[in-house]
């Protein structure tokens, strides 16, 4: 099975914008703090593989938290409470704070790092109990950001997949418990939907920010863990008369998209650590794997040993990547090197690497020696 993967027929796939996106960013322009992300020009690689531009849509300070996750758990949370609470969505976050609270609510997630937190985060704003379950893998660094953010976190003895049922089973055993995730299942389709719509907000900043330079992006470059920003990613893209290419990037070990297009069917993989974290999942969103079937144009995988020569490289031009941030320059170098390069990169390609996090901790991988 190779690992990179081809869609010709994504090219011409047309998707219809529902208008929750352009409330998600009027929400996110109340929140404390808001400005957009930094779009960086990353002229060498651009000259390197000779395509006209190459940006990097740095999301490693987002609205003071290292990710752009923090994007989809406000505007779940905000929608979330406000749908419980039967309150209206302009409501400020000082009133939706005084109800949650008097009717108890509390919140749960389950996370590889940066999608707990970002819940926690909202948690704090809002002066609400948040409780966070991640997977065996979890760092001690991680588990002790997402603490410091007041929430209380549990490390399961299982895989990612098992602490989503854990929190799922918690909230749903709790009075007024609200599981905020990030990936769906069968039940659980209306929040997913709604964080999908918050990360919306990068990809319109990342447009008008190309605009201000007289360019459109050609080819949009995402990470993939359960699917939720490639949803996001893939639905602007091919929507109101955009046409722009997406390659999404996993790690070898956590390639539950990559895997589910090669064979054309949605299932479950298992997975091994990685030291991209945030990637580290077995299972596709349902409610983002039709998008993704249809609106993917390429996927490829990398190695951990890959993602880490890519930190580096970017770190020296003072990106403040994180590993899974890295992962979409290696992802567009593996593209420009294979034989299907001309699919995606041309002279008048205009490419953006989505950086999702800020630098972390990790162990560094080394090279197995080749005899």
């Amino acid at each position: 099975m190779s690992d990179v993967y081809i869609n010709p027929s994504a090219k011409v796939w047309l998707h219809t914008y529902e208008a929750g996106v352009t409330q998600a960013q009027e929400f996110h322009r109340r929140l404390p703090g808001y400005q957009e992300s930094p779009l960086i020009s990353l002229s060498g690689i651009a000259e390197e593989f000779g395509v006209k531009a190459v940006f990097v849509k740095d999301e490693s300070s987002r609205l003071g938290l290292p990710a752009f996750k923090i994007l989809g758990a406000s505007w779940g949370t905000f929608r979330a409470i406000a749908a419980q609470t039967g309150l209206p969505l302009d409501t400020e976050l000082e009133e939706m704070s005084k109800t949650a609270r008097s009717k108890g609510i509390t919140l749960f997630a389950a996370t590889e790092g940066n999608h707990g937190r970002a819940v926690a985060r909202m948690g704090k704003i809002l002066n609400i109990p948040t409780r966070i379950f991640m997977s065996k893998f979890s760092d001690d660094e991680t588990v002790q950001k997402i603490e410091g953010e007041g929430a209380h976190v549990t490390v399961t003895t299982g895989d990612y997949d098992e602490a989503v049922a854990t929190a799922s089973n918690e909230s749903i055993a709790t009075p007024n418990g609200l599981l905020i995730q990030d990936n769906a299942f069968e039940g659980y389709e209306e929040i997913p939907g709604w964080i999908v719509e918050g990360y919306s907000t990068l990809l319109f900043e990342t447009e008008r920010q190309l605009a201000a330079q007289g360019l459109q992006a050609t080819v949009l470059v995402t990470p993939i863990g359960v699917g939720s920003l490639g949803h996001a990613v893939v639905a602007y893209s091919k929507s109101e008369g955009r046409k722009i290419a997406v390659l999404t990037v996993e790690p070898e070990t956590a390639a539950c998209l990559n895997q589910n297009l090669q064979a054309d069917k949605w299932t479950t993989i298992e997975t091994t650590a990685t030291i991209m974290n945030g990637m580290n999942c077995g299972t596709v969103s349902p409610i983002s794997w039709p998008i993704l079937k249809q609106g993917v144009d390429a996927s490829v995988t990398i190695s951990d040993l890959e993602c880490h020569d890519a930190i580096i490289y970017l770190r020296a031009l003072g990106i403040n990547a994180g590993p899974c941030g890295a992962a979409s320059l290696c992802a567009l170098k593996k593209m420009a090197l294979s034989k299907s390069s001309s699919v995606l990169l041309d002279a008048n390609a205009v490419v953006v690497l989505l950086s999702t996090e800020g630098a972390r901790g990790y162990g560094i991988p080394v090279a197995f020696p080749t005899s």
